[in-house]
């Protein structure tokens, strides 16, 4: 192995940066060269790519985001496309490609490995925490501590004005970032998208918890 390459796709997760470091250091080290796709699978079938060396990734560890940008790609879903991305691996005698990503990243890699001959591999890199065979993606802690820092914020506010406030927070169809923010925060109560069947119905049950667990507080102004 001589060459690898590495692209970040789908949402940004804190850590992404971290990650490219990680391999380029570690690269360096085995005398390997990386290459680094621009906007996620859109610079792989564009030919858009950088060299990553050790200066460049100086400084990032710490910073959000991603140095080789973002981006979705709809139109790599079909065969073409991928057979596209594939040849110009193959072109740059790529050995590896390195997705760093969520569930849609890793779908286009599995997509991908049907036409690249090299070594396709994912590492997890999503907030959501939907991603089987790991304990924690990517970022999904730091979504955690940045959900439980707002809602403090908010707390204060809604105790202020005696008022109940709705939080709402990302993670698509997985719960585990509004579970734990909602355990860590002492939530009076949590809405998950694994048990909302029905969410008038999550609604209504809701206000009447609230207005029983309330009432035993004394409290009636909420």
């Amino acid at each position: 192995m001589k060459k690898l390459a590495i692209l970040t796709s789908g949402g940004d997760a804190p850590g992404m940066n971290a990650c490219i470091r990680s391999i380029v250091l570690t690269a360096e080290h085995y005398n390997l060269e990386v290459l680094g796709y621009k906007h996620g699978y859109n610079g792989l079938v564009e030919q858009d790519y950088t060299l990553i060396e050790a200066k460049d990734v100086v400084n990032i560890i710490q910073r959000g985001g991603t140095i080789l940008k973002s981006g979705r790609c709809a139109e790599f879903h079909t065969e073409i496309t991928a057979r596209i991305a594939a040849k110009n691996l193959e072109d740059l005698q790529i050995d590896a490609l390195l997705v760093i990503g969520g569930d849609g990243s890793f779908k286009g890699a599995a997509h991908l490995s049907q036409f690249y001959k090299g070594q396709v591999i994912g590492l997890p890199g999503t907030i959501d925490n939907d991603i089987g065979g790991t304990d924690a993606t990517i970022g999904y802690y730091t979504a955690i501590e940045t959900a439980l820092e707002s809602i403090d914020k908010v707390r204060d506010t809604a105790d202020a004005f005696e008022r109940i406030f709705l939080i709402e927070v990302m993670g698509r169809h997985a719960g585990f970032i509004a579970l734990n923010a909602a355990i860590a925060s002492a939530a009076d109560r949590v809405l998950l998208p694994e048990l909302c069947v029905n969410i008038q119905d999550e609604i209504d049950k809701t206000i009447e918890h609230l207005k029983h667990v309330y009432s035993k507080r004394g409290v009636s102004s909420y």
